[in-house]
């Protein structure tokens, strides 16, 4: 018996310094601070909205904009390991890989409603490590600038697109700003098309990155958002309804989710008139594709079942606290996992009753004058 032990615990040692040296795996990679004091600063701006059972989350005067940078530095690596470079979900269709169906619903919204063509310069707002971006210079031709204000993100953008063709690099630039108060670099009335994919609801008022948007627009040009979105069958008054939004605004990095009627209103405050407004997770299942929880629910390929299903999360946080007890993974790592789950579980869940979409899309242009 002491012998199988032995062997046991030498094997397993054999695996661990291979997979510690040659996987790639959440809580790796160093951070401007500790995974822990990150998490402590993150959870200051969410208050007792960050158990279940708490209340709303406070004004922020910054519109979120610290905290989604800190919810980012800390959670880019979970994302990428559950999502691939993409970070946001999409129904799933019999045959395709989950990757390959993301993808396809990124080409719907970029394409047939946003209208983006060869040749044309495109913003993308809060563009994660620039997944979508890369594939719709792939598939458009368009020249294509991403912003985000986590510099973690842009540094796994840069390491990707580095190794990408030269025709696929002059097309793509990466840059360091607030898309509540974008930089100079990006001139004003200058962009054909602007886009938002997932990342509105990251702020509390909408209406302010919404205006930065117009304000990039050429005439003739066009705003696209592809949303997370509360659905009109959302009850305020319900407490179950309440907490899952809380999960997943706690959970996401989110703040102030809404129901169309409401986001249009901001997109009217931004000087927009939105031209289309409708749920794009729905047309999906419409058209014969599962829905786009199911990925976080029981998973659809092996990807999603190993790493982003319900299943998959707990294996990962079960390694994740195995390697941050060995002292392989930083501290606060496990508990960066559990954060998530809070977001993964209120999503899904949500999604099942029809209270919530991760896939509202609306196509606006700037008002007459």
């Amino acid at each position: 018996m002491k012998v199988v032990a032995a062997a046991g615990v030498g094997v397993g040692a054999v695996w661990a310094t291979w997979f510690v040296g040659t996987v790639w795996f959440p809580g790796k990679y160093d951070l401007d601070n500790t995974r822990r004091a990150i998490l402590e600063q993150f959870n200051t701006y969410y208050g007792s909205a960050a158990s279940w059972g708490g209340t709303d989350t406070e004004h922020d005067p910054a519109n979120n904009r610290d905290a989604a940078e800190r919810y980012f530095t800390l959670t880019t690596d979970f994302l990428e390991w559950g999502w691939g470079d993409a970070f946001h979900m999409a129904p799933v269709r019999a045959g395709w890989t989950f990757l390959r169906s993301m993808a396809f619903w990124e080409t719907v919204f970029a394409g047939p409603h946003l209208g983006i063509k060869p040749g044309m310069k495109v913003a993308d707002l809060g563009m994660g490590i620039g997944g979508p971006a890369r594939r719709l210079v792939e598939h458009t031709g368009a020249f294509i600038e991403g912003v985000t204000n986590c510099k973690y993100q842009l540094g796994r953008a840069a390491k990707i697109t580095s190794g990408l063709p030269e025709w696929h690099r002059e097309r793509l630039k990466y840059i360091d700003g607030d898309y509540n108060a974008l930089p100079a670099s990006m001139e004003r009335g200058s962009y054909d098309r602007v886009y938002f994919m997932e990342s509105l609801s990251h702020c509390e008022d909408r209406s302010k990155p919404l205006e930065q948007a117009r304000l990039l627009l050429k005439p003739g040009g066009l705003v696209g958002a592809w949303q997370w979105m509360l659905t009109p069958k959302f009850n305020y008054s319900d407490p179950v309804h309440v907490e899952l939004k809380r999960g997943m605004e706690y959970g996401g990095g989110l703040r102030n989710l809404n129901k169309p009627e409401e986001r249009i209103r901001e997109m009217e405050r931004a000087g927009l008139e939105v031209i289309e407004s409708w749920d794009m997770g729905d047309e999906g299942i419409r058209r014969g594709h599962k829905p786009w929880w199911v990925p976080l629910a029981e998973g659809h390929d092996f990807f999603t079942k190993m790493r982003s299903s319900h299943v998959g999360r707990k294996l990962t946080m079960a390694t994740v606290w195995l390697l941050e007890t060995l002292r392989v993974a930083e501290k606060g790592t496990y508990n960066t996992a559990l954060m998530m789950e809070h977001c993964g579980y209120s999503a899904a869940t949500a999604g099942q009753l029809g209270v919530f979409t991760p896939m509202w899309v609306m196509i606006a242009k700037p008002k007459e004058s």
